[in-house]
């Protein structure tokens, strides 16, 4: 068996029951799943670092350089591909348990109250290249819900900030059953039927605005001041002076005024008639969305500002899935972001068995390394403790001369 600590070979009993089924007592004890052959830390390391990485044979050459030796990078794809593929099925139940727990809800649950008033939920998407199906791209979806934001150090001046509790979904499905599942998974842990207001932000794509209205009850949609300003600019790169105006017109929601600029100006410059009447159809079909985080603080609502999201789609998904050259699957990503899913929402440790350990053996080391010589000669540590195995005939081995590390008392 391959674990942290090196390769490990071990011999093991194959017993029949009185029923004639065959077993082997030893898998049973140490957890191990049939024809096991990595340890469940190993597994971990491996999903980890296919995520983290950036690709599968950087996670190669990183285990590689962590311990000795390394799965092909083949191999620690199959075993990132086999995660995701677990934690899909769980999400999925998950999905359907809630669905099931909702139909069932007494009028107590539905008036519980909701752990925070103001839930703020931001949706992005982006683009990946595919290989071996019928579309050459997909959307890659990403949506993350906050209680809004909270120092990011308890102690000192610094201002910085993070989102609190943060949690994050991964998606490549259509829009509106992404849009679903994330309502029912932000149900469960936010109880967002029950809060006061839902911020949603999103880039004015029509699947988030339409499934904002569909699924989230007393939203409220921003549309992303970053694709906004980026789309301002990319229009009007000529004319900076008039992005000023335009900036303070859709300050101001004077969205009638802003169109007749916008009008005008497309006649003046026939040349950019196109972009200019991309920006105002963006506007148009948005203006609901348009500084909504402004007119809320003007009604006395204390809400914070969104713009999360494309700092979040570049450190989960795309350095990830974008880089030069990158080809995929739609399963090999999808399960990849389920691995990076987990990760990324500090769940990573807490889904893997708790008594997962690199050989699956249970040592007492504590033991060992807690002599108390102090202690009368009746004392319970007053014994002479040993591992056979460091002076056996594997004492030369990886996983041998780091227990001798483990246990030695300087």
């Amino acid at each position: 068996m391959t674990t942290l600590l090196g390769d490990i070979t071990f011999y093991k009993r194959l017993y029949q029951h009185r029923s004639g089924k065959y077993l082997y007592l030893l898998d049973e004890k140490l957890g191990l799943t049939k024809n096991q052959r990595v340890s469940k830390a190993y597994q971990k390391t491996e999903g980890l670092l296919a995520f983290v990485s950036g690709s599968y044979r950087k996670a190669e050459e990183l285990i590689r350089e962590f311990y000795g030796d390394s799965p092909s990078f083949e191999s620690v794809r199959s075993q990132a591909i086999r995660q995701g593929k677990k934690i899909l099925k769980e999400e999925k139940d998950q999905i359907d348990q809630e669905l099931i727990k909702a139909l069932r809800q007494t009028e107590d649950e539905l008036t519980k109250e909701a752990d925070s008033k103001i839930v703020y939920i931001e949706v992005d998407g982006t683009n990946i290249h595919l290989q071996n199906e019928e579309k050459k791209r997909a959307e890659l979806k990403l949506g993350i819900i906050s209680k809004g934001k909270e120092r990011r150090y308890k102690e000192g001046k610094g201002e910085a900030k993070k989102l609190q509790d943060k949690f994050t979904y991964t998606g490549i499905a259509q829009g509106d059953e992404f849009m679903s599942n994330l309502a029912i998974l932000g149900e469960k842990r936010f109880q967002l039927s029950q809060a006061e207001l839902v911020l949603i932000g999103g880039d004015g794509a029509s699947w988030i605005k339409e499934g904002a209205k569909n699924y989230f009850p007393n939203s409220i949609y921003q549309l992303c001041k970053f694709h906004l300003e980026r789309k301002l600019k990319q229009t009007l790169p000529y004319h900076r002076k008039m992005q000023k105006e335009i900036r303070n017109l859709l300050k101001e929601g004077e969205i009638d005024k802003t169109l007749k600029e916008l009008g005008q100006e497309k006649s003046l410059k026939p040349e950019y008639k196109k972009d200019i009447e991309g920006l105002m159809h963006y506007i148009y079909y948005n203006q609901e969305g348009v500084n909504a985080v402004d007119r809320l603080r003007k009604q006395g609502i204390p809400v914070e500002d969104l713009g999360a999201v494309e700092g979040n789609i570049d450190k989960t998904l795309a350095n990830r899935f974008k880089k030069r050259g990158m080809r995929w699957t739609r399963q090999g990503a999808l399960t990849l972001a389920k691995v990076g899913e987990k990760i990324v929402n500090n769940e990573w440790d807490s889904w893997w068995p708790k008594e997962a350990d690199p050989i699956g053996l249970k040592l007492d080391l504590e033991k060992v390394v807690s002599l108390d010589f102090d202690k009368g000669s009746n004392h319970k540590y007053d014994h002479t403790y040993s591992l056979p195995v460091l002076s056996g005939p594997h004492q030369d081995r990886p996983w041998v001369k780091s227990l001798k590390r483990l246990v030695s008392i300087n």
